[in-house]
């Protein structure tokens, strides 16, 4: 019983916060992030830098 009165309780904190942090944000905020490596600047497709992967893993 007292397991989940406390998940309840974590719950509806949650519901808060999130709540507050929606009515924070503009309505103009868009989630962006950018498609260039960090390491040599070039623009990459997926994740990881096809250039900087070679040379990080080029060590024998």
């Amino acid at each position: 019983m007292l397991l989940w009165l406390a998940a309840a309780a974590i719950g509806i904190l949650f519901v808060i916060i999130l709540i507050y942090k929606y009515s924070k944000t503009s309505k103009y905020a868009v989630l962006g992030f950018t498609m260039h490596c960090k390491i040599c600047g070039d623009k990459i497709n997926g994740l990881k830098c096809p250039k900087c992967e070679q040379k990080k893993n080029n060590w024998r």
